[in-house]
């Protein structure tokens, strides 16, 4: 099979080998999909009116993290929290998740992609969780040496495609300051953390799952989080 994977740009500092706006990618992404045999394609930032065409190149779609997407999306103002929004990048990446939902191919978005699938199909987002969230929590957003590590819990609602991975209860890691506010109508949320932040969406038709943390940081040493990657391989084959 081949898995579409959507690039980011470089919105910071250039380096000879990244210029500005270059389209990158963590490698972590096209290591689990070889792993399983797959086909790893690299989708490009390019205009919106294109997705159709990559998507339809591909079996199934991944939507990686990355930068804030830009309020004016949802219909608000970027507060002073809000940063780095690429507007092409984010009007891409709708286009893109809708095209596969038209053409019945399944998509998983990560941390960035699975607020970019709330807000591509109508919801919205808190702009900064410790600042708009009921309850302030600060402990989502993670940096340094806990990025990468579990810290801290998701319940998730039995009979989901994400339990039939994870269980009802997992370890992610965490780091985003932004999170789902109101749910895109085609959308309902699947798993909480214990602060009562949405972590996870599902759509019924089976095509749509989206996650808040990072799987492609744990998969190699948590084999729950690979069967997230490899249940979704699996949808993608039907």
């Amino acid at each position: 099979m081949r898995i579409g994977i959507t690039a980011n740009v470089n919105l910071g500092e250039p380096n000879l080998y990244c210029q500005p706006l270059a389209n990158c990618l963590p490698k972590t992404f096209i290591d689990v999909v070889t792993k399983h045999q797959h086909i790893p394609v690299i989708l490009p930032v390019v205009k919106p009116e294109m997705a159709p065409e990559l998507v339809k190149m591909v079996d199934a779609v991944i939507i990686p993290g990355g930068q804030d997407i830009d309020p004016e999306f949802f219909n608000e103002s970027p507060q002073e929290e809000t940063t780095d929004s690429y507007e092409l990048h984010d009007e891409f990446e709708f286009a893109v998740a809708k095209a596969a939902l038209n053409q019945h191919k399944p998509v998983l978005g990560i941390c960035r992609g699975y607020q970019l699938l709330n807000v591509a199909f109508g919801g919205s987002l808190y702009q900064d969780l410790p600042t708009e969230f009921p309850g302030h929590p600060r402990i989502h957003e993670q940096r340094g040496k806990l990025a990468k590590a579990e810290v801290h819990e998701v319940e998730v609602e039995p009979g989901t495609q994400l339990s039939r991975a994870l269980g009802t209860q997992t370890g992610v890691n965490s780091r985003h300051h932004q999170g789902l506010n109101r749910i895109a109508p085609n959308l309902h949320v699947v798993a909480e953390a214990a602060d009562g932040v949405p972590e996870a969406v599902e759509d019924d038709s089976g095509l749509l799952l989206g996650v808040q943390w990072h799987p492609e940081d744990l998969w190699q040493t948590d084999v729950s989080q690979e069967r997230l990657f490899t249940t979704f391989f699996r949808r993608a084959d039907l």
